[in-house]
């Protein structure tokens, strides 16, 4: 195995405004841990409250015919909306 990059890996914070904001919009109640890299454990480690959500499954995801199904969709833009009446209030 060669490792070509890295990047830090986003710590579970329990209190953390990011995912209490997205879990109140969503109406979820538990949070999972991703097997995969993203940016997100960067900006925590620079102070900033990170959560990563959108809509589909890495099931699905970065792969030939990938695809997010519709319902998935209409579910993220709706939590979008509701963030940014929140935010902006």
């Amino acid at each position: 195995t060669r490792t070509v990059g890295e990047v830090e890996g986003l710590q579970i914070v329990e209190d953390s405004e990011a995912r209490r904001i997205v879990m109140e919009l969503t109406g979820a109640d538990r949070a999972d841990v991703v097997p995969f890299g993203t940016e997100a454990g960067l900006f925590q480690s620079a102070g900033i409250s990170s959560i990563i959500c959108g809509p589909g499954s890495i099931e699905q995801a970065h792969k030939p015919d990938e695809f997010i199904a519709i319902d998935q969709l209409a579910a993220c833009l709706e939590m979008l909306d509701k963030l940014s009446l929140k935010l902006s209030s």
